[in-house]
């Protein structure tokens, strides 16, 4: 029975079936009595997968690095394997061994192999110091593998990648110290380790050199010390480094020192955890249907836990509020909302169940040690009050604004309280009930970034000043309130058009039940005007198509900004012109009274795709642009993802284009643009112009700088389909089957190629091995960056020679081969399929292949997939939705090979590099040159091309298909 159901496992059958006999047959006297309620119960387990070299690096000597690139470290520090997985989610431990040749005749051995580490949860962060006895100018190599309870990963160095090494080289410098207020250090062995905020917040890590020579620093970010990021110093002194965090989860940065003879020192490397970055500030998602007049505007929710004595469905100013007992009871969120080191407001309604003795916080927002601001009941002064501390220190001073007499606050009475920051006019302002109570000087902001508090206060890491009653509507502002806008709140109407929303609202109106609240940004609808077509196809579900000579959408009628422009943010959006204009054509932008505050844009002067802010707000103001390099073109027809961010701190202007940087501008200072919004053109002086001829998807803006790895990640999530062949049908002569997708892009079919017995709806390719494939007339994605493709194959007999199934020919190498290669010891044998891959279209590229032996015949349908990464130079081969990763088996842990001669085998590389292949896609056969060979004998069924690499889930869902499925992107998990 086991080995029935491992076959049928391992074939990813979808079904199995079970009969029952009696022991004997010919027993007249026997019997059978059968359940309706029978099951299979089956106990399963994958291993973990293979620890990669990205996930390795040291305390001293930073990444991991092949033989050829070693660092000379003096320190034996800690080594470190990060973010360690179990596809079950079960607990992992790690083990690691080191290798070096101690000069004792016994050459390179094992010479360091601990106990394996403690168990942790799936994704845990491992540690563990090195071993004194290392021995000095040898070369060190030090490598891991995982376990989770039944079986073992690969060892790290199995396949494509290799060992970590270094050389211990006592007279090499040291190497300099690092820290960080912002961003305290990891602790992996701390299993309340914790996280901070956020990716997009910038952190200073202050680096010092051990030695009184050194002249300067080089510092990296999630990599090795770079002179692109070179500081200088005098004597060793300290200097500090400004650093964005660049994902969530853990980060490090690396620094080392040199003296003014250029000498290096060791590696530094200092790990630290961040949170999420702060969610959109406002998305417009253009999902609507056909007919629609408007796009909806949304952000992700914002939660907060509720700790103690926190009752939500209690009667509130409006619908229900959240009652706290005044003793332990409080809600908080694990991201702060607003920096409060410039201008912001809070507003709430609060209602006290009994007079404090001390003070009673509504809503604050934590530091390390003191709040950045607090809204708050004070029984010292017997009124409400609003203030910001003077630093984020224990004991520091507090600047408070509140009403000049006592008195004004009661129990059993909902009031409402607004406290005011103005940045520009440096000044505190406190309203109560919609009037002006107070006011005082404030100049010494700071951001707090610890979260957001309601109904207590945050000292020194510890919640305190508890709020006795009920609390509704708080909402929480990126600007200063005006009178205006205190009265739509007092008498509960929103603010925004005119004027910017608010960043977070959270109505506490959850049920009695609820252990969390919700909050959510406020967002204004965009109007549509003019030749707006919404329902049309989008890169996911719909998109909004304008017409290019009156149609646009308009976010706030009156005005509705919703980033403050003259700080930093991010504007993203999808797009895809149907022809190029005669002049700029606008796909976003924010509106000031003369020029916009930013716009991302097609330039028809330039050919480029652009994003550009003006230096001020007048007819005449000069532009700032941030585009592709010369020779780089937007094209027409195609979709595009544009990223514009507009980085403060680093006081630059830059686009991305496809996940990757296109651009990038020095930008000294921005002007806040405070009008409307526009989807599909821009507004100069009241007139709207430029207007986009085409198809706009998911407009997103965030009120921070995006890093470049979240860019990517944006592109990644959305995939798109570049091409499906399903060989149901041919036309024409000679004959061509055509192209599903919206692409267009038919295969011709050459030599003997037919159609007939497929594996995916009627018929599939049949191909005689001699000369018979296929090919489109142009590629269909851009081999040098992220693509998949797949297909199912089936040969007719196993293949003398290597035969191709996809390949992307050049002059002398192919971009990529997916092909059959038979086993040269055992021609009828297994066989693998391997991926091989060039860097360039020369005799001399360097190349990389990928193998998978994990399927049972190749004279057997098999699913077909490869994915490549150009982010992470990272190229994977599945098949049957599988990627190969086999560990050789060791029952007593010893960390070697149960059967000699036994190696692990993967089905993926790293640090692999294709050329942009600009002939065609072949099915069946491979190219070089003139010459056409490696043909393919069988039959070849649904070939799909994606722009984009397809995760696991997508792969899976892909193999998985065994009837026809609709010609879009899997939805994967």
């Amino acid at each position: 029975m086991k080995s029935a159901v491992q076959s049928a496992a391992t074939s990813k059958s979808a079904s199995m079936t079970f009969g029952l006999r009696a022991a004997s047959e010919s027993d007249g006297m026997g019997w059978k009595r059968f359940s309706n309620k029978a099951y299979l119960r089956v106990k399963y387990n994958r291993p973990p997968p293979q620890i990669k070299m990205s996930q390795l690096n040291s305390e001293y000597g930073g990444t991991c690095k092949k033989s050829g690139s070693a660092p000379h470290v003096r320190s034996l520090g800690k080594i470190h394997a990060n973010h360690v997985t179990d596809p079950d989610g079960d607990s992992v431990s790690v083990q690691f061994q080191a290798k070096w040749d101690a000069g004792d005749g016994k050459g390179l051995i094992t010479r360091w192999s601990p106990a394996r580490t403690s168990s942790k949860k799936s994704g845990s962060d491992f540690s563990i110091s090195l071993p004194k006895n290392v021995t000095a100018n040898k070369l060190v190599n030090w490598y891991v593998r995982s376990y989770d309870g039944a079986q073992y990963s690969p060892w790290s160095y199995a396949g494509d990648p290799t060992a970590c090494y270094f050389t211990y080289d006592t007279k090499v410098p040291h190497a300099p110290s690092i820290t960080s207020g912002e961003y305290p250090a990891s602790d992996p062995e701390n299993p309340d380790d914790p996280w901070f905020d956020g990716v997009g917040k910038y952190g200073f890590f202050d680096i010092k050199a051990a030695d009184s020579d050194v002249t300067s620093y080089w510092y990296g970010i999630n990599n090795d010390p770079s002179s692109k990021n070179k500081i200088t110093t005098k004597a060793g002194a300290a200097k500090t480094a400004k650093i964005l965090p660049a994902r969530t989860g853990l980060n490090f940065v690396t620094a080392q020192a040199f003296d003014a003879a250029g000498n290096g020192s060791e590696i530094r490397t200092y790990q630290y955890r961040v949170k999420a970055g702060q969610p959109d500030r406002a998305t417009w998602q253009l999902d609507e249907a056909p007919g629609a007049a408007q796009a909806e505007g949304s952000t992700p929710a914002r939660t907060a836990d509720l700790h103690g004595g926190a009752t939500p469905g209690e009667p509130g100013a409006t619908g229900t509020a959240v009652t706290f007992n005044g003793t332990d009871g409080y809600a908080s969120t694990d991201l702060p909302v607003v920096n409060t080191s410039g201008g912001f407001a809070v507003s709430a309604w609060a209602s006290l169940s009994t007079m404090p003795t001390d003070a009673a916080v509504i809503a604050s927002q934590p530091g390390n040690y003191a709040p950045g601001f607090e809204l708050y009941y004070s029984a010292a002064y017997d009124r409400w009050v609003f203030n910001q501390y003077k630093a984020d220190e224990a004991g520091a001073g507090v600047t408070r604004v509140m009403a000049d007499k006592p008195g004004d606050a009661s129990t059993g009475k909902w009031t409402h309280l607004a406290g005011s920051y103005d940045s520009v006019r440096n000044v505190l302002e406190l309203f109560v009930n919609g009037k002006l109570v107070g006011q005082t000087p404030y100049s010494t902001p700071w951001e707090a970034r610890r979260g957001l508090q309601l109904g207590a206060g945050s000292y020194n890491g510890a919640p305190g000043a508890f709020f006795p009653g009920s609390i509704d509507d708080v909402q929480i502002f990126d600007k200063p309130l005006a009178q205006d806008e205190i009265d739509k709140l007092y008498t509960h109407k929103a603010v925004g058009d005119p004027g910017r929303p608010a960043v977070a609202l959270f109505p506490l109106d959850e049920p009695a039940t609820a252990k969390q609240i919700e909050g959510h940004g406020g967002v204004l609808p965009a109007q549509y005007h003019g030749g707006v077509n919404a329902g049309e196809p989008g890169v996911v579900g719909k998109a909004a198509h304008f017409n290019g000579s009156d149609a646009y959408g308009r976010i706030g009628q009156t005005s509705g900004p919703h980033v403050n422009t003259s700080r930093s943010f991010t504007v993203s959006a999808w797009a895809k012109l149907d022809k190029k204009p005669d002049g700029a054509a606008i796909i976003t932008s924010q509106a000031g009274k003369d020029r916009p505050g930013f716009e991302l844009y097609y330039s028809s002067a330039y050919d480029r795709w652009v994003v550009n802010q003006y230096a001020s707000d007048s007819p005449d103001a000069s532009v700032i642009r941030a585009m592709q390099p010369e020779g780089a073109t937007a094209r027409a027809g195609e979709w595009a993802h544009l990223v514009g961010v507009h980085d403060t701190v680093a006081n630059t202007l830059t686009l991305y284009v496809n996940g990757a940087k296109a651009g990038s501008t020095t930008l000294a200072g921005a002007f806040y643009a405070d009008q409307s919004m526009y989807i599909g053109a821009g507004d100069y002086s009241g007139q709207t112009k430029n207007f986009f001829p085409g198809t706009i998807d998911d407009v997103r803006l965030y009120d921070r700088p995006v890093s470049a790895e979240e860019v990517q990640q944006l592109f990644k999530q959305r995939p798109l389909v570049k091409g499906r062949w399903q060989f149901e049908e041919t036309t024409g002569t000679p004959a061509t089957s055509p192209d599903s997708s919206q692409e267009g892009n038919a295969m011709a079919l050459k030599g003997k190629a037919t159609l007939g017995a497929g594996t995916m709806g009627f018929s599939g390719l049949q191909l005689n091995g001699t000369d018979a494939y296929a090919t489109t007339a142009f590629v269909p994605v851009d081999t040098s960056a992220s693509f998949t493709v797949s297909a199912w194959a089936q040969a007719a007999a196993t293949p003398g020679h290597a035969a191709s199934v996809v390949s992307a020919p050049g002059t002398s190498r192919s971009a990529f081969d997916l092909r059959f290669v038979p086993d040269a010891k055992d021609p009828e044998g297994l066989g693998r399929w391997e991926l091989a891959t060039a860097d360039k279209d020369t005799g001399d590229a360097g190349t990389k292949q990928v193998a998978n032996t994990e399927f049972y015949d190749v004279r057997d349908w098999n699913h077909l997939t490869v994915a490549y990464d150009g982010f992470a130079k990272e190229a994977r081969l599945y098949v049957n939705g599988v990627l190969q990763e086999v560990a050789c088996s060791d029952d007593n842990g010893d960390g070697d090979a149960d059967t000699a001669g036994c190696e692990d085998l993967i089905a993926w590389a790293d640090n692999v590099l294709t050329y942009k292949a600009a002939k065609t896609l072949q099915v069946g056969a491979s190219t070089t040159g003139t010459s056409t060979g490696s043909y393919f004998p069988g039959a070849i069924d649904d070939v799909w091309a994606f722009q984009g690499a397809l995760n696991d889930s997508q792969v899976e869902e892909l193999a998985g298909s065994f009837e026809d499925i609709p010609t879009q992107v899997p939805a994967g998990t």
